[in-house]
């Protein structure tokens, strides 16, 4: 019984080793037999035509990805069949296409069938394929690509991965945005070259930004300080004096110069900035403090005289050399007066006119140079109208400016020399009331307010010690503040006066 068993077990297993075997040799026979009919289908097929039409479709799809893509080949070839027949050694695809076309199977008869439809419709000439259909064949196309012809397919796989044709646009599209430089040689040298572009524009730039600031001259004028003005004309003009029983007294000349414009300091401003006049008094009365306000401030500041000093002409002829421009002081009756004593020469108002104006051109002989004259003391004097317009009087008449010292808050000096025309001035602060740097500092911090508010401000000072040595570092600082250190004689008529 066990030896019938075992042959019936083997028996069935050989079979099976038969069935397989068989089916698989009917594979190979049906595979070879498909090859050999293909190979023969493609012999009885006319070669022009069929590969024609293959190439024309794998140059389109290649170039012109999308449908509505017209590749520049068939552009500039208006007839392709015609142009393409050229080549002749197109038979060696016939032995190369079936190599790559056995791993795709299916690609394949879609390449045939589009491939008898364009053979078919040669009067067209136009990829009328549907859009499903040209999709596809793109994607098989491109893995055939190196193994179809080498004239024809060979130039679109090696623009694909180099791509000279976009290479070549590109710097055409450039072109548009370079019409902004203005030499056409140097267009011609972007198109060799695009990545010099980029090198000759950047020092263009760079070129062209450091020219603009060199046009920049006015912030450097506005820094300069005025030109610095020589010594001034030696004094007196025969023309501008009188002589009298007090010595040499000023007058306007025949031909209508004035004292108060031939004396004065030249000035001139071409940036219009504000204005600031400073007066230092009682010049004449120390030796020391004269010659220090001579020598150590600016030919810009104004030094009035004392009447009671000594030597004054000599002083003068010494200021005017270093640039400063003159006052003569008038001592006047202040507030307080006898104990408040201006002198014995003082104008005052228990006096008759005729007896002031006896003391006024004892006063105005003193010397010879000045540009005008400013009250010392006169709180009181300078408050009636009555006393002090026959003295304005004088004044006009014999070429001068007034500036008024303000020693009263209810002073009308200013006002009554505006209404008899003789140029005018107003102090605006005393400078060194006392006799401290802070102090000083604060007043002149003051000018500089009212200056750039009215464009004018007026300061008054004594000769001590502190105060020429705060004047001398304040005036160095006003340029690049912005201010104008100026003459008196440069500010008169352009203050409001009540």
């Amino acid at each position: 019984m066990t030896k019938n068993k075992r042959p019936k077990n083997r028996a069935p297993a050989k079979s099976r080793k038969l069935s397989v075997l068989s089916f698989l040799y009917g594979v190979l026979i049906l595979g070879l037999a498909s090859i050999a009919g293909y190979a023969f289908y493609q012999q009885k097929s006319t070669p022009d035509e069929g590969r024609i039409t293959a190439t024309v479709s794998i140059a389109d799809t290649v170039k012109g990805k999308h449908e509505g893509e017209v590749p520049p080949s068939r552009a500039a070839k208006e007839e392709p069949p015609v142009q393409i027949e050229e080549p002749t050694p197109k038979a060696e695809v016939t032995v190369e296409e079936p190599a790559a076309l056995e791993k795709p199977e299916d690609p394949e008869v879609k390449d045939i069938a589009v491939a008898e439809t364009k053979s078919e419709d040669k009067q067209t000439e136009t990829p009328a394929p549907a859009p499903e259909k040209t999709a596809e064949p793109t994607e098989t196309v491109r893995q055939e690509e190196p193994i179809s012809e080498p004239e024809q397919i060979q130039k679109p796989t090696e623009e694909k991965p180099v791509e000279p044709q976009p290479v070549k646009e590109e710097p055409t599209a450039e072109e548009k945005p370079q019409p902004v430089e203005p030499e056409k040689a140097e267009v011609t040298e972007t198109l060799a070259s695009p990545p010099e572009e980029e090198k000759k524009a950047e020092p263009t730039v760079k070129e062209e930004a450091p020219k603009t600031p060199e046009v920049t001259p006015e912030p450097k004028i506005a820094q300069e300080p005025p030109k610095p003005v020589g010594p001034l004309p030696p004094v007196p003009d025969p023309s501008l004096a009188a002589k009298s029983d007090f010595g040499l007294l000023p007058v306007i000349s025949p031909d209508g110069r004035k004292p108060w414009r031939v004396y004065a300091r030249p000035f001139d401003d071409p940036l219009s900035r504000p204005r600031i006049a400073i007066i230092i008094g009682d010049m004449g009365m120390s030796k020391f403090a004269t010659r220090s306000a001579i020598q150590d401030l600016p030919g810009e500041i104004t030094l009035s005289f004392n009447p009671y000093g000594r030597d004054l002409q000599n002083w003068v002829a010494q200021a005017r050399a270093a640039g400063h421009e003159t006052l003569l002081q008038l001592p006047m009756e202040p507030f307080g007066y006898p104990d408040n004593d201006p002198g014995p020469q003082s104008l005052l108002s228990r006096l008759t006119d005729k007896e002031n104006l006896n003391r006024l051109e004892w006063m105005l002989g003193r010397f010879t140079g000045y540009s005008g004259v400013t009250n010392q003391m006169g709180s009181r004097f300078t408050t009636s109208s009555e006393d002090i317009s026959p003295i304005m009087d004088v004044i006009r008449d014999r070429g001068l400016l007034f500036v008024d010292g303000r020693t009263s808050g209810r002073s009308v000096a200013g006002y009554v020399a505006k209404q008899k025309s003789v140029p005018v001035a107003i102090n605006n602060r005393f400078i060194s009331n006392r006799a401290d740097r802070a102090s000083i500092d604060q007043r002149l911090a003051e000018l500089e307010r009212i200056a750039r508010i009215t464009g004018v401000a007026i300061g008054v000072g004594y000769p001590y010690p502190v105060t020429l040595e705060r004047l001398a570092v304040w005036t160095k600082s006003l340029t690049r503040k912005g201010l104008v250190l100026a003459p008196v004689s440069a500010v008169v008529n352009s203050q409001e006066i009540q």
